[in-house]
């Protein structure tokens, strides 16, 4: 017995069992027995568990594979799981279903020949007085498990969740789980809560038969808003035609499904996105600006992003900004028009030098007509020799001109240098024309040649080029 018991300890010394912090496998490592006679069994490795108190979850079959193994090869096991718990399962917590969609964005696709169809666009979403919108799902209980020891493993069970109910909402005199629409209206979900507002319909123009409109919720004109008009909204803005020379201001997004254009009076002003079909001489400020077709002549700033998709001309002439990426199909146009492009500052967040970028592309854009007619007159002086009588006057204008504009442009250079976004670039995907330039921050290039397919980006004070 005495020698039985010796040979059993010293089996021990070429076998370790550890058992996981949480209780829920253990592993075996097996080093090779020399002697023959001392062969480490099945039992041995049982006995050295049931020291442990592992009652659980055995893998009988492992270790005796394991064993056999380690004898045959003369190699060492290390880490082998032999015993495993049944672990708990939690409960899933109460869920919401929305009845209507949260994530309602404007994704206009594009047709044959370039056609984009905006019939199908809306930035609302109607609801009727008693309409389901959120079903509450209920949480589910757990399933308990068990550990090496045998012990019971409690589950985490689902917690429940509450209906989002908003302004104009309710839960359902029928169903306890629905949250209903207490009116005709249009449905949001934002902060978390579901909330039906009315909807203030135009059914023809913004004109003088309904004069300027304030509105607390959102706006649906289904026709133009004329020029000098006022839209005020604290919701959406959505315009079914043509906004001329007014101004629409909104705390959400605006949609226009016609153009924006006339003399350059006009402003959108959106705290959310905007989308519109064209737009020629406005300005727009929002967080990002989508354009269908092209934007010419046109203020345009972007906290984020602007993206044109105009095939010849998707910018041309103006000035338009963005906080992140300006992205076009072509940029300029073949007649060389000035046409300003900045990218990677938020000039939403500093109003004050909207006016002053504006002037300042304004007045090279004068500069360079300035130039060219310059260019002309010197092209004709050198070709006769000198400059015939009839075209000294109009030299003399120019160059008085051209050295008002140059002192004006260098008395208002001297803006706030502002923070530099990083990952900012303007990405042009077909062709970048002569005549346009490229800021980046602080650093700006004039394109002199016609470029096809290029991504503009800052390295360190550098704009760089990938084509």
């Amino acid at each position: 017995m005495v020698k039985n018991m010796s040979e059993a300890n010293d089996k021990t010394k070429f076998l370790s069992v550890k058992v996981s912090d949480d209780h829920m496998k253990v592993y075996l490592t097996v080093e090779p027995v020399a002697q023959e006679d001392s062969d480490i069994n099945s039992d041995d490795v049982l006995k050295i568990l049931q020291s442990k108190n592992v009652s659980f979850g055995i893998k009988k079959e492992v270790i005796k594979n394991t064993l056999d193994k380690v004898k045959q090869e003369k190699i060492s096991m290390e880490n082998v799981l032999i015993a495993e718990g049944d672990h708990a399962i939690n409960g899933e917590d109460g869920r919401l279903e929305f009845l209507f969609n949260i994530n309602k964005k404007i994704k206009p696709q594009e047709g044959a020949h370039g056609k984009v169809d905006f019939h199908e666009l809306s930035l609302v979403e109607n609801v009727e007085k008693e309409q389901p919108l959120v079903k509450l799902i209920d949480p589910t209980p757990g399933a308990p498990g068990k550990n090496v020891y045998g012990k019971i493993v409690n589950p985490v069970h689902g917690k429940p969740c509450v209906l989002p109910m908003g302004e104009n909402t309710k839960v359902s005199n029928k169903d306890t789980k629905l949250l209903v629409s207490c009116i005709d209206g249009i449905v949001k979900y934002v902060g978390g809560v579901v909330s039906v507002k009315s909807c203030y319909a135009v059914e023809k123009d913004v004109d003088f038969s309904t004069g300027n409109i304030t509105s607390k919720g959102t706006v649906v004109v289904k026709g133009n808003v004329r020029s000098g008009f006022i839209l005020n909204a604290a919701g959406d803005v959505e315009v079914w035609g043509t906004a001329e020379d007014s101004v629409i201001k909104s705390k959400g997004n605006v949609l226009i499904k016609g153009g924006f254009i006339g003399s350059g009076k006009g402003k959108i002003e959106a705290e959310g996105d905007v989308t519109i079909s064209f737009a020629r001489n406005q300005t727009i400020v929002a967080t990002n600006v989508i354009i269908l077709r092209e934007a010419v002549d046109c203020t345009i700033y972007a906290k984020n992003t602007v993206k044109v998709s105009g095939d010849k001309i998707s910018i041309e002439g103006g000035i338009t900004t963005a906080g992140a990426v300006i992205e076009v199909e072509s940029l300029g146009s073949k007649n060389e028009v000035h046409t300003d492009v900045e990218a990677g500052i938020d000039y939403t967040a500093h109003q004050s030098q909207m006016s002053t970028r504006k002037e300042i592309s304004g007045l090279k854009a004068v500069l360079k007509a300035v130039d060219k007619e310059l260019n002309t007159l010197h092209a004709i002086q050198k070709a006769k020799g000198e400059l015939p009588a009839q075209y000294t006057t109009t030299f003399d204008r120019l160059l008085s001109r051209r050295e008002e504009l140059v002192k004006k442009l260098k008395d208002l250079a001297s803006v706030e240098i502002l923070p530099v976004n990083e990952g900012a670039k303007v990405v042009v995907n077909k062709v970048v024309h002569p005549g346009v330039e490229i800021t980046i921050g602080e650093s700006t290039m004039t394109i002199l040649e016609e470029r096809k397919k290029a991504t503009f980006y800052l390295t360190g004070d550098e704009i760089r080029i990938k084509t």
